[in-house]
């Protein structure tokens, strides 16, 4: 189930206001509500490693004067496994970590931060252009800011219960506990429901490189 933000500020407004339809859009209620919705968007993309956030990257080096850094998408927030470059197979490593390393060794690092964007930086750098650049990655959730923008979260009713919390608790008003609970329950039933995937979801997904040639973590 899919709710434009259009859909999620109706349900909002007939809890709130008993009013089947949502606020003028701009105005001071719809922003209000638009911030708390997106406030509980961030809550649940944090919470857990939802599938519907693993994303697949296939780039080229563009030139082979500056193949130290790469620029990672824009809504990359961690990386998924090993990245594979020019068919090869890099180590994630904290950049304090790097004097552990010999300058022939094959490791990549996250630099910078989500203000001004982040980048892969490739160790050796002796990469050629068009050298291939593949990993997964988690994303960050798309912001919802205009009515027909629609939400990633796969159970829209926790944004709503979510974004009710938020509202009722800056208002003071007695029923914020209930609206906690009940956005509680509606995401552990979601994360129980990402634990007990089906074969056809399992055929489906997205695979790491590890996965893909039948590596299993803590056993090979």
């Amino acid at each position: 189930m899919t709710l434009s933000l259009l859909d999620l500020q109706n349900q909002i407004a007939s809890e709130i206001d008993q009013s089947a339809t949502a606020p003028t859009q701009g105005g001071t209620d719809w922003n209000i509500r638009m911030n708390a919705l997106n406030r509980a968007l961030f809550d649940w993309a944090e919470t857990y490693d939802w599938t519907v956030l693993k994303k697949v990257h296939n780039g080229l080096i563009s030139t082979a004067s500056a193949n130290a850094s790469y620029a990672l998408p824009a809504n990359f927030r961690k990386l998924d496994g090993f990245p594979v470059v020019a068919g090869e197979m890099y180590t994630p490593v904290n950049p304090t970590n790097n004097y552990r390393y010999l300058d022939t060794d094959k490791f990549v690092n996250i630099l910078g931060n989500d203000r001004d964007n982040k980048v892969l930086y490739i160790h050796p750098n002796n990469l050629s252009s068009g050298a291939s650049v593949q990993f997964t990655y988690w994303a960050s959730p798309i912001s919802l800011a205009s009515a027909t923008n629609l939400t990633e979260c796969p159970d829209p009713t926790f944004l709503i219960q979510r974004a009710l919390y938020y509202l009722y608790k800056g208002r003071e008003d007695g029923r914020f506990p209930e609206a906690g609970v009940a956005s509680d329950k509606i995401l552990a039933r979601m994360i129980e429901g990402e634990n007990t995937l089906g074969q056809a979801h399992s055929d489906n997904q997205i695979h790491n490189y590890n996965q893909a040639n039948g590596f299993r973590i803590g056993r090979d």
